[in-house]
């Protein structure tokens, strides 16, 4: 599409008055701001655009380059323009979706098998990847034999009866202990048992939200979380997640027009991205939290994957919180086995009412002999040092991961912790078309719509105990397979 004509965003400065600090400067870029949001907003800046170059708005304007510059990155980083290198910046294909709600996206049952299904199930070379968990082998059978042995010749607590609706207390008293180590202070009565932190997250969701209701994700986000929310009918608003957690000043966008009731995030080791929240992004967030009144949930499935010498560069919302806001999940799935599906949550006490009293209409109770295997894992079966393995690994595994991405030419997050590497192709690249060339071979992968409400399909999440110099071979093939593809008629 040819490029639109220099346009001012308002009455052109004089000469003399090209802004000279930072505050003149500052104005300039909201102005330039505004203009093109509102053009992009009127529909008289179409989809796929380009923009007057740098220098040329510029020259027009009679402002410094590097106050357009700015400009444009600062509507880059809210989702308006795309920028290209070399060629300029456009209008993004998902401009006007920018700080919108999915109004018209609502749950229909299961997504199709491409879309979800896969990485719950695709196995062999082809399918790995894709994988949300970790080999068998790196797990092993060691701890959780272990530990169900020592059950088995222990005292038996009686499995005939219901077990207390938090939990067993033994279990909850380890998570305070453990939670303490994070820096979160919880008394076991202010701590649940669940079955796993989806059942955590449907608690939540059924416990504090009805149907209509806003409340904000991160994009990308983890499926699940799109998925239940959709399913009980409130409206999505999405904040775009950053290399330090979500985007606030997008949030507070989203937060004054809509006034949200909750987000939905995660501090440590994010899904699909594995990047966590600094202390000072931490605070900073809170603050807009109780200036919004809005409360948090905070999914930490992955936290057990964060070696201990990263936990000062990185903050659980609820160390800082005290739960005046926060509701904090956590997950041994990850780190024990899928199937176990053992989870818990802390929250303040009048939120824990809450959510005991409708889990006595619902679950009832958790499942006790989980509770039982999962508080012999923490006391007697090894379960840090466990931890400490899986951590070493994903580090080494993941810092040679990136190397040889980055060696290709293609870009990734180095976080140095977690199970996965987001990683682009780059620019220049057809992502999409990778991605299918890639799927019409039977290589699954997890792709951006997974995680994502738009199509861009620029990135891709790729496990990092189950990627190997094979699929690298198989991802690089399908680039330039696609790179040699004819390019389309437009008369056609």
């Amino acid at each position: 599409m040819a490029a639109i004509p220099p346009q001012k965003p308002g009455p052109r400065p004089k000469k003399h008055a090209a802004p000279s600090t930072a505050r003149a400067s500052g104005g300039l870029i909201d102005q330039i701001f505004e203009d093109v949001k509102g053009r992009i907003e009127q529909r008289s800046l179409e989809i796929g655009a380009r923009l007057p170059s740098v220098r040329a708005m510029a020259a027009q304007m009679d402002i410094s380059n590097e106050t357009v510059l700015r400009a444009y990155d600062k509507l880059t980083a809210a989702g308006y323009l795309q920028a290209r290198r070399g060629s300029g910046f456009y209008v993004s294909p998902q401009a006007l979706q920018v700080g919108k709600p999915a109004s018209s996206q609502r749950w229909a049952g299961p997504p199709a098998p491409s879309s979800w299904n896969h990485l719950l199930h695709a196995g062999g070379p082809d399918g790995e990847s894709a994988l949300g968990t970790l080999p068998a082998e790196w797990i092993g059978t060691e701890v959780l034999s272990g530990t169900l042995r020592s059950l088995a010749t222990g005292p038996h607590t009686s499995l005939s009866e219901y077990a207390d609706g938090l939990g067993w207390l033994p279990l909850r008293e380890a998570l305070a202990k453990r939670l303490r180590v994070a820096g979160i202070n919880a008394r076991p009565d202010q701590i649940m048992t669940t079955a796993g932190a989806t059942d955590a997250l449907d608690l939540v969701v059924w416990s504090f939200l009805s149907q209509g209701q806003y409340v904000v994700v991160e994009e990308p986000a983890p499926f699940i979380h799109t998925q239940r929310l959709l399913a009980s009918g409130v409206w999505l608003l999405r904040v775009r997640r950053m290399d330090d957690g979500p985007d606030l000043e997008q949030l507070a966008e989203l937060c004054e027009k809509y006034r949200p009731k909750a987000l939905f995030c995660s501090s440590v080791l994010h899904n699909p991205t594995s990047t966590s929240l600094p202390p000072r992004k931490a605070h900073q967030l809170l603050k807009l939290a109780e200036q919004y009144d809005l409360w948090i949930v905070d999914d930490d499935t992955y936290g057990d994957l964060l070696p201990r010498s990263k936990l000062g560069s990185v903050t659980r919302l609820a160390a800082m919180d005290h739960f005046e806001r926060v509701i904090h999940i956590g997950s041994f799935s990850k780190t024990v086995a899928p199937a176990l599906r053992s989870g818990f949550l802390a929250a303040g006490d009048q939120r824990i009412e809450r959510m005991l009293l409708m889990r006595s209409v619902g679950s009832i109770h958790s499942s006790l002999l989980t509770d039982q295997i999962v508080h012999c894992l923490l006391t007697e079966g090894g379960y840090e040092q466990h931890c400490e393995k899986l951590q070493k690994k994903l580090a080494s595994r993941g810092k040679a991961l990136l190397a040889k991405i980055r060696a290709r030419g293609w870009h990734a997050v180095e976080t140095g912790a977690g199970m996965y590497l987001w990683m682009s192709p780059g620019e220049g690249v057809d992502a999409k078309s990778v991605w299918k060339a890639l799927a019409s071979q039977g290589v699954m992968v997890a792709n951006e719509t997974v995680f994502a409400s738009h199509r861009l399909d620029s990135h891709v999440r790729l496990n990092i105990a189950r990627t190997d110099d094979a699929m690298l071979d198989r991802i690089a093939a399908a680039i330039d397979e696609v790179a040699s593809r004819p390019p389309p008629d437009p008369g056609a």
